[in-house]
């Protein structure tokens, strides 16, 4: 158990520095938001291995798998933001690969802290699976993204809620194994997602809030008040968030059996090719600012 508390003492001792660090020099202000999450990611596997006996993610290959994903995951909704124009970026870095490499690790770090934070509240005891209708579930989620995308000043709530249906039903249609159970499968998962929504949304406008590297909202209707950039009726799009998210990490679990040895090296390179267009065509339209430091030469 010792090497728990150190990862404890660890991340939160990353999480101050960073953010003293970040006030200290622009440079570090920089990459205020990876190195914060990766000591909340230190912090709640050595929370999860002190409570718990183990952690969800044991092995480095459970890592590479999540972050993976979290990086697909999140790529799709600065697709979707393309049309909804409602998050924009400054202090981007002007080399696009550098760009691309600092998006993606901070992408990476959104799965891995809602499986290690419902693994910390809830265990992941494995139930037998409730029946899911794939077919009129994933209707339902294309419905909402249409929608979303038609109508991108009146529907755009729809766009945090699209995810979750889909990946319900792509996990449906795929053998349930002894992996994580998505919300809709099992019940009990949505108590601990919806105890996480709100807190883990906090940490990702705290960090957020003033760095040099950051985002900013422009939400119809709920620009103010605020908590920190974020619009503060803003935040109950966390609660249907980490239904997508824990939804996708069921679809996760059940995708990672068939992507063994060179499927998934396929599949990370597929992952890579997807970050790279998607931050290319992204770029041009949601980066607001560049930064002048020397690691963006």
């Amino acid at each position: 158990m010792l090497s728990a508390v150190i990862g404890i003492v660890f991340g939160i001792a990353l999480i101050a520095g960073a953010l003293i660090g970040s006030r200290l020099s622009q440079e570090l202000d920089l990459f205020r938001f990876p190195l914060c999450w990766a000591g909340v990611l230190f912090a709640l596997d050595g929370a999860a291995r002190l409570s718990r006996g183990r952690s969800p993610l044991a092995r480095p290959s459970d890592w590479l798998a999540c972050a993976a994903a979290s990086v697909v995951f999140w790529d799709i909704f600065e697709l979707v933001d393309l049309r909804l124009k409602n998050w924009w970026y400054r202090g981007v870095s002007p080399d696009p690969w550098g760009g691309a490499l600092f998006a993606a690790v901070s992408f990476a770090t959104v799965l891995p802290a809602v499986r290690l934070g419902t693994f910390v509240l809830a265990g992941e005891e494995s139930a037998p699976a409730r029946s899911v209708r794939p077919f009129p579930v994933f209707a339902l989620g294309l419905a909402a993204l249409a929608l979303a995308l038609a109508f991108p000043r009146f529907a755009f709530p729809l766009a945090w809620i699209f995810l979750w249906p889909i990946c319900e039903a792509l996990a449906a249609v795929l053998p349930p194994g002894s992996g994580l159970r998505s919300p809709l499968e099992d019940p009990r998962r949505l108590r601990p997602l919806l105890l996480l929504a709100l807190p883990l949304g906090f940490l990702w406008e705290a960090f957020n809030y003033g760095s040099a590297r950051g985002w900013i909202y422009t939400v119809p209707f709920v620009e103010r008040p605020k908590l920190f950039e974020m619009p503060l009726l803003g935040y109950l799009g966390y609660l249907p968030f980490l239904l997508e998210a824990g939804a996708a990490l069921a679809l996760l679990d059940r995708l990672r059996p068939q992507l063994r040895g060179v499927r998934g090296v396929a599949a990370l390179l597929a992952v890579v090719a997807v970050h790279l267009a998607v931050d290319r065509a992204t770029r041009a339209q949601t980066v607001i600012s560049y930064s002048a430091g020397p690691h963006s030469r």
